[in-house]
């Protein structure tokens, strides 16, 4: 089985996202880790295993409190509390931190977002994967039986359904999910003319 990226920064952030997260849908985030890596390996893509690790972690932490915002669908919490990990604790360039904001916010997209870069196709495949079992064959099947046996899937499906639900608080919190560009806002992103 494919051991995760053993740094600082992955250290911490798993236990930030293990503090937050129900099992379930850490698992969840494990599996889509573990789907989009070896998609990739598949795919024969150059990416960065921590940055995907890092989007994987985080991508569904604005479920929860309080790292969701008010009006907001999910998944910008999410990127933004990704945001504020990176930017108070680690030395990223503001470009890779936008780069993986843009891959959560997009996550939730019909189809993977490769026009926003590796990591966000990566991220949406593995996801789609483990929700959907969109391109579940292109993994070996020895493989995909280990992931679901290392981070079993249990009661997922009622969870996240559940707590998607719990999100829909306006219309702007269910469109924000199809057309995340246009709940952002101007501070959503970092300025990278500074």
């Amino acid at each position: 089985m494919k051991i995760i990226p053993d740094t600082p920064i992955i250290s911490e952030a798993l236990q930030i996202v293990k503090a937050a997260l129900s099992d379930n849908i850490f698992n969840h985030s494990m599996r889509t880790y573990l789907y989009g890596y070896e998609f990739a390996k598949k795919r024969k893509s150059v990416f960065s295993e921590e940055e995907l690790l890092l989007v994987a972690l985080f991508h569904d932490i604005g479920f929860y409190s309080p790292y969701q915002i008010k009006g907001k669908p999910f998944q910008i919490g999410s990127s933004n509390a990704l945001k504020e990990y990176l930017l108070v604790h680690k030395k990223i360039q503001p470009a890779r931190i936008n780069a993986m904001m843009e891959a959560i916010d997009y996550h939730f997209q019909f189809k993977p977002r490769w026009d926003k870069g590796e990591i966000a196709g990566l991220l949406q495949v593995g996801a789609h994967i483990d929700v959907m079992g969109t391109k579940a064959k292109s993994i070996e099947k020895e493989k995909r039986n280990q992931i679901l046996r290392d981070y079993p899937k249990n009661y997922f499906f009622l969870e996240f359904n559940t707590c998607l639900i719990k999100t829909f608080t306006n219309f702007d919190t269910i469109k924000g999910l199809f057309y995340p560009e246009n709940c952002c806002g101007k501070t959503h992103y970092l300025n990278l003319n500074l």
